[in-house]
Parts: structure tokens; C-alpha cells; sequence
């Protein structure tokens, strides 16, 4: 499982504590450096999720995380993540329900 330490310290309680409601759901990706974000999206064809260019990503800029596991309990969680004034990737027009943002 990914640490949470990748993303800007406040909001690693929120992260954290909307994490704990869901224990099926497992953190894949938090920070990425620019060159990490270029060769994702270079590769973005093999992907299943869309795939920000650099420097339009949330992950970036230590404001985003991505999570598997159950559709139901990302949708949950995502419904959570907005009520709290998040965005939640499974509400985009490209949908992306493993991403979390801020």
C-alpha cells in the first residue's frame, strides 16, 4: 500500500480517516514527480484510467491519491470525499473512480 506521506500534510488526516471507513480499499499512488507523471501518460494507452498530462496532474502537486478496490466502496467513499468538498474521479466527465483530489 502506498503512504499517504505524498500528499500535502493537511490533508493526510482527511485522507487517512475517509481511508479507515473503507479497510477494502488500498492506496496505490499519491505523489508523482513531473517525469514520473510524463512516462504515465506516455504510456497512458495500456492505462484503463484517464491519464492527466504533466503538470495538469493533482499528483503533482501533492493534492491527489488513488485507491482500488470494490466499485461500491469507491463509489461510498467517493460520496464521502465530496461531501467534504472534494472532487472524486468518479464524477468526471472522463471517469477515474480511483482518484481522489483536493
Amino acid at each position: 500500500m502506498a503512504s499517504l506521506d505524498g500528499l500535502l500534510p493537511v490533508l493526510q488526516p482527511y485522507a487517512s480517516y475517509l481511508i479507515s471507513l473503507f479497510p477494502s480499499l488500498r492506496v496505490t499512488s499519491v505523489y508523482r514527480s513531473p517525469t514520473e507523471q510524463l512516462e504515465l501518460y506516455r504510456n497512458r494507452a495500456k492505462n484503463p484510467y484517464p491519464v492527466a498530462p504533466p503538470g495538469r496532474s493533482y499528483h503533482e502537486y501533492r493534492r491527489a491519491w488513488d485507491m482500488v478496490g470494490p466499485p461500491a466502496d469507491l463509489a461510498a467513499a467517493g460520496r464521502i470525499w465530496q461531501s467534504w468538498g472534494g472532487r472524486w474521479g468518479g464524477a468526471f466527465r472522463n471517469i477515474d473512480p480511483i482518484h481522489f483530489e483536493v
